[in-house]
């Protein structure tokens, strides 16, 4: 399986200085652009002299000349068409590392939280009340919660709204502050992702961590849960038998009736008015009529 492509790697000055000592600038500007172009793929890179020359921005001969001596001095190795550095690989293998460690942290501290949830009620904003450095606590706080369902899942449609540079990479995967707000009720689909997308979107740098993104999400979710919060709650039907006595009155006398305000009319299966208000004949040849009011 290949190495997944991560943006990113740990930079030692004084062990880069030590390194290059000695060599020219040429030789420098080419050991340092092939290092990155290992790191960027995660090992060892085809040694293609005309493809890399062009990366490098040399000419063929030059380049070839100049990789011949990074060999020779040790800087680089060749083994079966193929360039690699020593020091690259160890970083690179310590670097995945990191990171299945942070994802089966992140998976074990969440699942721990939802073991640790409370009994008492709490409103779905306490999530939001938090910061970084107690994410940890937080969700053992939320009664009741809902399964959280895949973790991998839920890292890959984040780390896709947030894109490419949206996130630090190591911090990607430590989704419990997301994980946290789904189980509050706060909508991965309707509040969290959008508001991912939209944020990282106008940032020029990766956020930190998901955490980054809570007060921008809490702000989507009050501006939906707002808007249907005003909306005009829908009028309750009189269901006494007084009321339902004087809407048959009005149906007998005009022969209609409304079905979709109503429900079923007399006779039918289903009917809503109470049975001992109807009479023979109820319903019979009534015509069906819309939007009249129930009350």
């Amino acid at each position: 399986m290949s190495k997944p492509h991560i943006p990113y790697f740990d930079f030692y000055p004084a062990d880069f200085m030590n390194g290059v000592r000695g060599l020219t600038p040429q030789e420098v500007g080419v050991y340092t652009m092939i290092l990155c172009r290992i790191y960027e793929e995660s090992g060892p890179v085809e040694y293609h002299a005309e493809r890399l020359a062009t990366y490098c921005g040399m000419r063929v001969s030059a380049f070839e000349k100049t990789m011949e001596r990074l060999i020779v001095l040790g800087k680089f190795s060749l083994s079966e068409g193929m360039l690699s550095n020593r020091r690259a690989e160890t970083e690179i293998d310590s670097r995945s590392n990191k990171l299945k460690i942070n994802s089966r942290a992140g998976k074990e501290s969440a699942k721990k939280r939802q073991q640790k949830q409370s009994t008492a009620a709490t409103d779905v904003q306490r999530p939001f009340n938090h910061t970084e450095a107690d994410t940890e606590a937080t969700l053992s706080s939320v009664a009741k919660a809902p399964a959280l369902g895949d973790f991998d899942i839920l890292q890959s449609k984040l780390i896709a709204a947030a894109g490419d540079d949206g996130i630090q990479p190591h911090s990607a995967l430590i989704v419990g502050p997301i994980a946290e707000l789904i189980s509050a009720g706060v909508s991965l689909e309707l509040d969290i992702l959008p508001t991912v997308k939209a944020v990282a979107a106008r940032r020029t740098r990766p956020a930190a961590s998901w955490s980054y993104f809570l007060p921008a999400i809490r702000e989507a979710y009050e501006k939906r849960i707002g808007a249907t919060r005003d909306l005009p709650k829908p009028k309750t039907m009189d269901e006494s038998e007084i009321a339902w006595a004087r809407r048959l009155r009005f149906a007998r006398d005009k022969r209609i009736w409304s079905t979709s305000e109503l429900g079923p009319r007399p006779g039918q299966p289903g009917c809503r008015v109470p049975a001992s208000l109807l009479v023979d004949g109820d319903g019979e040849g009534w015509k069906e009529i819309e939007n009249r009011s129930a009350a």
